[in-house]
């Protein structure tokens, strides 16, 4: 059984599981999965992903937080554990937790006075800082220890005090800072923005085509068209699959900036981001498309959004197409399920087979599994069959990406001629 997350935020429910491993949470209904209509909570205010066979969650630059046995969480991952509890805003946040190691649930509870309290205290004076290019740090609030979560006898060793933060170190895209220059993202060629009287966001890229198993890098440009606080910046992955989720399927996210800061009209702020794209993506074809999603998310006002399509390349699936069309079998059609991972479709022999045998096709699956790619053929009934025939053989997939054509065509070869004897 696979590991599967149940999350309850007020009224409503929703599921994640290690093949749809991510949600957002927030008043957002676009975007988020998990949504509320409370105000203390934020449009876009934490994440909830799965990772490794454990659960987090991560604020996403929200103006009331989000919490954690009364600690605040920032853009550092913590693990959503059973016995926790957690706020997002003013709201209890349910996890039940199956089918992993850390199977069980969360404690839901209302909000005691002394942490909302705390809370507000935190948004005003986030609310209060001054105005400036560049976000400050959000103070530090210390973490409200929570009643049911208090040490037991007096006899026991009492907790040691948590260190103080060390400061931020400075990034290196600022100017004046370390002597380096802040990047420009005017250099790069393939460029797409989204605006409104809030602000302009720009999504600059080197180029508009990638492809699996590697990473996606650019650049956001906020320009700020007027005083507003910004609660965070964030950048998107996601694949749109015609049978897939109506809203795309979101395969990274990065917070890019977070928050709450407020900027000045004209501010202009670049920010380098890196997306990793996943192994076995699918390709963009007739059925699939790409897109870089930026969000610009304003408090008390309109959100800045941009939309960039990109084009998705599998290599993988190249390497396979090539060295069949080697043979002179080609590729009829090697289409992707939602979510990519697995592609069915089919090849045809070489026309002097296909009137020897009485073969038009042959049914070609193509699936990956971890760091191997799974390959199966299958003839149908025909008239020179009786009943189906089938082969099926696993690659690694780094010996398969360095493999020279020629190699890959034998292979495929002898598994061909077998499965015609």
């Amino acid at each position: 059984m696979g590991l599967t997350v149940t999350l309850r935020l007020g009224a409503a429910v929703a599921q994640i599981t290690e093949t749809n491993p991510r949600i957002l949470i927030g008043r957002d209904r676009t975007i988020c999965g998990l949504a509320t209509d409370d105000t203390s909570c934020s449009r876009r205010h934490a994440e909830v992903f799965i990772q490794g066979g454990q659960v987090f969650i991560r604020d996403m630059g929200s103006s009331n937080g989000t919490w954690v046995d009364g600690a605040p969480v920032t853009q550092q991952a913590v693990q959503l554990l059973p016995g926790k509890q957690i706020y997002v805003g003013h709201l209890a946040l349910g996890a039940e937790i199956s089918g992993g190691a850390d199977a069980g649930a969360t404690v839901m509870g209302e909000m005691p006075p002394e942490l909302k309290a705390m809370m507000q205290r935190r948004f005003e004076e986030a609310k209060a800082q001054g105005f400036g290019a560049a976000p400050a740090a959000a103070p530090a609030a210390p973490a409200y220890q929570m009643p049911t979560f208090q040490p037991g006898p007096a006899s026991a060793a009492p907790a040691a005090p948590a260190a103080p933060a060390a400061p931020a170190a400075p990034e290196s895209q600022d100017i004046g800072v370390g002597g380096a220059e802040a990047p420009v993202p005017a250099d790069m060629a393939y460029r797409r923005q989204g605006s409104n009287s809030n602000g302009v966001l720009l999504i600059a890229l080197p180029g508009d085509t990638f492809q699996n198993d590697s990473m996606c890098e650019g650049y956001l440009e906020y320009t700020a068209m007027d005083d507003e606080v910004v609660a965070s910046i964030t950048i998107e992955l996601v694949e749109c699959h015609k049978k897939g989720p109506k809203k795309g399927h979101v395969w990274d996210r990065m917070l890019v900036r977070q928050g709450p800061w407020k900027s000045r009209k004209g501010d202009v702020l670049p920010m380098p981001f890196k997306l990793r794209i996943p192994p076995g993506t699918s390709v963009t074809g007739r059925d699939v498309h790409w897109e870089l999603r930026g969000y610009v998310d304003i408090s008390w006002a309109f959100d800045v959004e941009a939309v960039s399509p990109i084009m998705m390349r599998n290599i993988d699936i190249e390497h396979i197409r090539d060295a069949l069309g080697a043979l002179d079998y080609r590729i009829v059609e090697l289409d992707p399920k939602p979510l990519g991972q697995h592609f069915i479709g089919k090849f045809q022999p070489p026309a002097q087979l296909r009137k020897q045998i009485g073969i038009n096709n042959i049914n070609l699956e193509v699936e990956y599994l971890g760091s191997n790619l799974q390959v199966k053929f299958e003839v149908e009934k025909s008239s020179f069959f009786k009943f189906d025939k089938s082969t099926e053989f696993t690659f690694d997939l780094a010996r398969l990406r360095a493999a020279p054509l020629a190699e890959l065509s034998a292979h495929f070869k002898r598994h061909i001629d077998a499965l015609m004897a």
